[in-house]
């Protein structure tokens, strides 16, 4: 979906956003759902399995925010199901369930939107539509930058971690922590050299705080 024109996607998902954020209703975030899945997958051509994996990290950081919302406690039972220990019933009510699924839903609805632009939009053009609709220049740089540092660190964590399974860090429980804290260490290290390279870089180029896109 390269070739889409870059504005119509970006709205598109903006208003998909909107729509999952003032809209309570689950029935049109998983609508949402399934359009972008079928947009990215079917239209886009993303790979099906390497699209699911995206989910894997937030669906799991999810799942962690939903449960203080889904258990009440008190001290009657009031509960649909509920759990008793001590003088407290630790359980489920409709009010809960409903505000866990409402919440799930739009939370899924939203991250969807944003891999479908984030999946079927270059960075460039990210850049020339944020210029069109007047952003300011250093959030504009400050986008290109994280967007930058992001590859910087998985490259980072890549070539560390693939040297230490190299030399057998990673045997054992007591190598494993041992190896992992040289990771972080290594990878901040590497993240500062890679920081003072790319501003070398921009110096020579006449970098004057503004990234000169197409």
């Amino acid at each position: 979906m390269t070739k889409f024109n870059p504005m119509a996607k970006f709205l598109f998902a903006i208003g998909s956003l909107f729509i999952s954020i003032a809209i309570n209703n689950i029935y049109i975030n998983l609508a949402i759902l399934i359009i972008m899945f079928m947009m990215t997958t079917v239209i886009a051509r993303i790979p099906i399995k390497a699209y699911i994996k995206l989910y894997i990290v937030p669906v799991i950081f999810l799942l962690f925010s939903i449960i203080p919302i889904l258990i009440s406690i008190g001290k009657t039972n009031e509960f649909i199901y509920s759990v008793n220990i001590g003088k407290y019933y630790f359980g489920l009510n409709k009010e809960t369930i409903y505000t866990a699924l409402m919440t799930a839903s739009r939370s899924i609805a939203c991250i969807s939107a944003t891999y479908f632009l984030a999946l079927t939009t270059p960075i460039n053009q990210l850049i020339k539509i944020f210029k069109k609709l007047k952003v300011p220049n250093f959030i504009i740089e400050l986008i290109i930058l994280i967007y930058r540092f992001i590859f910087i660190f998985l490259e980072e964590i890549k070539e560390i971690y693939i040297a230490q399974e190299m030399r057998y860090g990673y045997y054992g429980t007591k190598n494993s922590f041992k190896s992992f804290g040289i990771l972080i260490k290594s990878l901040f290290v590497g993240v500062f050299l890679n920081y003072e390279d790319m501003v070398i870089a921009l110096e020579s180029k006449l970098y004057d705080g503004e990234f000169k896109i197409g």
